[in-house]
């Protein structure tokens, strides 16, 4: 049997056929009918391989009542408060529903996650609650009919609206690794015109493990959402990474996957939200580029996904002439202001250029240069392409941490480095509540927790104080921190920024 992506090249000749056009070779009415039943058949393989993977996500929100802000001991405790309904129940109906994809982690394919949007879990309970996290919600998994259990959030993402769900394998009642996933495309091109599938779980319709199919194109790529998610912090979608597609997406099919004609896993579809006097609501898919196949591959490994901070201040270029510099087709971001110390600032960008490129994907507009930066994980290599009154030049910018608005919305089982003695350090601009931004960037690392108890709490560190030296060697990143730390025995003397000195004892 032909595959699909070979059945639309043979469905070229056909329209030649169905439109009076030139063709090559003349197409009779009995090819056409073998072609388009050839292409009806790829699509149906298509679906029947995918949708083994494709499970049914429902919120239950609690009834007077909220998980504390206590370490879980178990995260798929006893639910209380459900009006006497059962959410395991085969003939529960969810009020609040989603769609989910199983996927495995980077480099274990025996392990079972659920990737979703993080709007259709916001409040679930977390897999592992650092005491950040108040939970008003439960979560629950349904694989079929007979196979459904409680989940929790294994790692969420709000500036994505992506988060990856864990699984009471236990209570599920059949093997989860018997269970196929959809894997992440190495590389994949997004077209207009081009041909996708969505499968996902529309009107809660899929509980019986059934989910339904939508096929159409993608109508636009790097489209901007007008419909905010929940939160007030903008996603990085809202800076122009969407895919528009104009498969049909009821309520429901946000966490669904898109298909493309090779039946690789592209991207996450998202429907959002009617907007006023429209009659539907609006179809977008979050593409797996490669920066998005970052943040998925790091969400599954339980991680805080982090995004770029260049540190410019910019305003977007009005007219043909930059800085007394006439060039064709103006485009590009006007730096402001330069934060200093900032990783724009050691790297020689000045107030007054403007910025027309980054690693080679020309600007337009502030929001592309958010977008750009943004995607790029902190501590990678950024390529910016610059003009001023002496010309054109590139500068190469090894870009940091964007500060997170509201941390308590993010969920992680597991940290890229261990507590050291109770402290836990990030970049400088790791959360915006001990960042300034009126003020030169910190060369150094910050407190983000300290342990009650812990020997740095019984030195006196607090969340905020900014370290950078350790046993007298200079620190800028949680890298070269846990670097620092990881030989030292007895007690260690860490330095401030503010001129006094701590002492952290084993």
């Amino acid at each position: 049997m032909k595959n699909l992506d070979t059945c639309l090249r043979m469905l070229l000749s056909v329209t030649c056929l169905l439109t009076g056009s030139l063709c090559s070779q003349p197409v009779s009415a009995q090819d056409a009918a073998a072609v388009f039943a050839a292409f009806e058949q790829a699509v149906v393989d298509t679906v029947s391989r995918a949708e083994k993977s494709i499970v049914a996500v429902a919120r239950i929100p609690l009834r007077n009542e909220k998980i504390d802000r206590q370490q879980s001991r178990h995260p798929f405790g006893p639910p209380r408060n459900f009006d006497g309904s059962d959410p395991l129940s085969p003939d529960f109906v969810p009020q609040e529903f989603g769609t989910g994809i199983l996927m495995s982690q980077p480099g274990k394919p025996e392990t079972r996650f659920v990737l979703t949007n993080y709007h259709v879990v916001d409040g679930g309970q977390p897999f592992l609650n650092d005491g950040s996290v108040i939970s008003d919600a439960r979560l629950t998994v349904r694989l079929d009919r007979t196979h459904v259990a409680w989940a929790s959030i294994y790692a969420a993402d709000p500036r994505s609206d992506l988060a990856v769900l864990a699984i009471d394998g236990e209570q599920l009642g059949t093997a989860l690794t018997e269970r196929p996933t959809l894997p992440l495309p190495e590389t994949v091109e997004f077209r207009k015109g081009q041909f996708v599938l969505a499968l996902g779980n529309p009107y809660a319709v899929a509980r019986d493990g059934s989910p339904s199919v939508s096929s159409g194109m993608i109508s636009n790529v790097s489209r901007y959402p007008l419909v905010d998610t929940r939160g007030g912090e903008k996603t990085i979608h809202q800076f122009g990474t969407l895919l528009h597609v104009d498969t049909r997406l009821g309520p429901g099919f946000s966490g669904g996957a898109l298909l493309n004609s090779s039946g690789q896993f592209i991207g996450i579809t998202t429907s959002l939200a009617a907007l006023e006097g429209y009659e539907s609501s609006v179809g977008y898919a979050i593409p797996f580029s490669d920066s998005m196949r970052r943040i998925v591959e790091e969400l599954l490994s339980g991680q805080e996904v982090e995004y770029g901070f260049l540190g410019v201040q910019v305003i977007e270029p009005v007219g043909r002439r930059f800085n007394n510099v006439r060039v064709q087709n103006p485009q590009g971001v006007f730096i402001r202001v330069v934060v200093p110390d900032s990783p724009a600032d050691r790297a020689g960008l000045r107030s007054g250029e403007t910025i027309r490129a980054v690693n080679g994907v020309r600007l337009y507009s502030q929001d592309d240069l958010f977008r750009e930066v943004g995607l790029l994980r902190p501590g990678a290599n950024a390529n910016i392409q610059v003009i001023s009154r002496e010309g054109q030049r590139f500068v190469d910018v090894k870009i940091a941490k964007w500060p997170v608005t509201d941390p308590d919305r993010i969920i992680v089982s597991q940290y890229r480095q261990p507590a050291w003695r109770g402290l836990r350090v990030d970049w400088p601009t790791g959360r915006m509540k001990f960042f300034d931004f009126e003020a030169a960037y910190p060369i150094a690392v910050v407190a983000k927790t300290v342990e009650p108890g812990s020997p740095a709490e019984a030195a006196g560190l607090r969340p905020g104080d900014l370290i950078d030296r350790v046993a007298g060697r200079s620190v800028e990143t949680p890298e070269e921190f846990a670097a620092a730390v990881k030989s030292l025995r007895g007690n260690v003397r860490l330095n401030l920024t503010d001129g006094e000195a701590v002492t952290i004892q084993p």
